[in-house]
């Protein structure tokens, strides 16, 4: 049976120890997006800091080094010392649910080195079982998914047409996702990990 295509960017599963992902996540500042951000866009340091010395992200591009993954969009007035802040709160979607492009905002991103998350294989190749252990890079955009202010969902994927032994591309593949609704072939459901990371080396080279 195919498989049923839901982009909805990564989401963290567990560690490499075999831990289960517990929700763990770092508090990030975005001064300016670059685009739309929403939870499970794959995102990068943003080389500043807010007034209060929290470090600035930013949606991470293919050829980007990552930090990390988006788990939570903060509400518009969080304020991390925990002062009032003037102004109404937005709670209405899709406006609660990213940080628009050019907007700013607190997020929650799972920074851990060796997490391994769950993500579809983009339409621009079938992924196949002799993929295991290559690398590859991620797309910001997937299928007929596109940012927009009206974006709840991320359209973060694997490029799949990147698959290769290259060191300096993000993510190597681990294996498919383990489920009755899940099969080798377009659309797939994949594990992969950090191949590259802003707190760990640069990287290895796939099998």
């Amino acid at each position: 049976m195919a498989n049923t295509s839901r982009v909805n960017g990564f989401k963290p599963i567990k560690h490499f120890s075999g831990a289960p992902y517990n929700g763990q996540a770092t508090l990030y500042y975005v001064a300016s997006a670059a685009d739309e951000l929403l939870v499970g866009d794959v995102v990068k340091l943003g080389g500043s800091a807010d007034a209060n010395g929290i470090a600035t992200a930013d949606l991470c591009g293919a050829t980007d080094v990552p930090i990390g993954i988006v788990v939570g969009i903060l509400p518009s007035k969080f304020d991390p010392v925990g002062k009032m802040t003037s102004g109404s709160l937005v709670l209405d979607i899709p406006a609660a649910a990213q940080i628009a492009a050019a907007g700013a905002g607190y997020i929650l991103v799972a920074d851990a080195t060796d997490i391994i998350m769950e993500v579809e294989a983009d339409t621009s190749a079938t992924p196949a079982a002799v993929d295991i252990g290559l690398n590859a890079s991620h797309t910001n955009l997937a299928n007929s998914l596109t940012r927009t202010s009206a974006t709840v969902t991320s359209p973060a994927a694997i490029n799949t047409t990147t698959k290769a032994t290259t060191a300096t591309l993000n993510f190597q593949i681990l294996g498919f996702v383990q489920r009755v609704d899940n099969e080798i072939g377009a659309s797939a459901k994949l594990l992969v990990r950090f191949n590259r990371h802003q707190y760990m080396s640069v990287g290895t080279t796939g099998i």
